[in-house]
């Protein structure tokens, strides 16, 4: 699990820069679809400028692929309430288990212009230099768990305006930005509940064998 919420948080921080709230940030399954559109003018609706696109390698690069304490014995959960801030404490037993792995993106800005082209250019530039935190959280029986990566951004940055696409026939402008996050984690929370013993009876005797006292304990071994 967590993959789909690297996408979502990526997306979401994307969102966050961009001034205008009439632009919405394609996330990757969204920009799979749109450009997945059959060449069919009476179905496909009108596009509209600009577009900014976030899709996701379909390759995806294990960093550890031998067993590690981090992937079957990881840390234990140590949760809090987004409401009251308070920890969560669960009646079982939750290790977050992770293994590493390295996420790559490209993020593309289409416009009408090279003038409006640049500008997001620019801007998402800065951002990604000055923020490139990103947090993830894993929801869990009403908690949530954060985990912090670091967004990379290539040191290349393309022009692709020459590229022919179905979806854009008149002329546009097209800037593609790589990222990657390679401090990326595969989650797992396996439920590995208390032991129970249940009821058992203790009895004390003194030195004679003579029966003094008697106790039912509920005990649980942890």
């Amino acid at each position: 699990m967590a993959i789909r919420y690297y996408d979502e948080a990526l997306a979401n921080k994307i969102q966050s820069w961009l001034k205008d709230d009439t632009i919405r940030v394609l996330k990757p399954d969204e920009t799979a679809r749109l450009f997945s559109m059959k060449a069919d003018d009476a179905k496909d609706a009108p596009i509209h400028l600009p577009i900014i696109a976030l899709s996701r390698d379909r390759d995806i690069e294990v960093l550890n692929t031998r067993k590690r304490p981090m992937s079957y014995d990881g840390m234990s959960i140590r949760a809090y309430d987004d409401k009251t801030g308070k920890e969560v404490r669960f009646e079982s037993g939750f290790k977050l288990n992770a293994i590493p792995i390295r996420l790559t993106y490209q993020l593309d800005i289409y416009t009408r212009d090279m003038v409006d082209a640049d500008e997001y250019l620019r801007n998402f530039v800065f951002n990604f230099v000055n923020y490139p935190n990103v947090t993830i959280t894993l929801p869990y029986n009403g908690a949530n768990i954060h985990h912090e990566s670091t967004v990379y951004m290539s040191s290349t940055i393309s022009d692709n305006s020459d590229i022919p696409q179905r979806l854009f026939p008149s002329q546009f402008t097209r800037y593609t930005i790589g990222l990657m996050i390679d401090n990326a984690y595969l989650f797992s929370i396996p439920n590995k509940p208390y032991v129970g013993m249940g009821d058992f009876t203790i009895e004390l005797k003194n030195g004679n064998g003579v029966e003094n006292t008697v106790e039912t304990v509920d005990l649980n071994v942890k």
